[in-house]
């Protein structure tokens, strides 16, 4: 009760300096709090933003690219070449792609790229009639070192496509955390 009247009463200066010290200390603490929490939703909203904006490109060239290898996949034999080309083509995208996303969420792709660079180089073999003798099963996979088949192929149609959905599952749960 004395500080009140201080406060009202006697009007003391030094009282109401150390109660509007104490309460200035409050509005302080208050507003660092709320301009933290302001901070980090803009920088989630520019982070989602940009990321957005970096990868939608190249999830629509990996889209493109998929969906020529599925092409080309139908006539194997008279689309070598030009599936070679579009290894190329995925490759740039996938090496593009890679320090856009983290290091965890690139691993498929680092995988991929790898694996890219070992089957573009390699020369392309005519797609053999499934009726080949047993023997043949059994050296297909030493073969598969030294050429590249319609097998590998279907590989790298097959990651590039979890590929796509990783980082369409990605771009969905950073919509969500907002």
């Amino acid at each position: 009760m004395d500080i009140l009247k201080k406060l009202f009463s006697e009007w003391d200066l030094e009282t109401w300096a150390n109660v509007l010290e104490v309460v200035g200390f409050a509005f302080a603490m208050g507003a660092f709090f709320l301009g933290l929490f302001i901070k980090s939703e803009i920088n989630k909203l520019k982070t989602s933003y940009i990321f957005d904006k970096r990868i939608k490109k190249h999830i629509e060239n990996l889209k493109k690219s998929a969906s020529e290898f599925n092409q080309f996949l139908n006539d194997y034999d008279n689309n070598r070449h030009t599936i070679r080309t579009e290894f190329g083509n995925c490759l740039s995208e996938l090496q593009d792609l890679i320090p856009k996303i983290g290091f965890r969420q690139g691993w498929k792709s680092r995988n991929l790229i790898c694996f890219l660079k070992a089957r573009r180089t390699k020369p392309f073999v005519i797609r053999e009639i499934q009726t080949s003798p047993f023997f043949f099963w059994l050296l297909r996979y030493p073969k598969r070192v030294y050429q590249t088949n319609y097998d590998d192929v279907w590989i790298v149609y097959d990651r590039l496509i979890e590929i796509i959905r990783q980082l369409e599952n990605i771009k969905q749960n950073k919509d969500k955390s907002l």
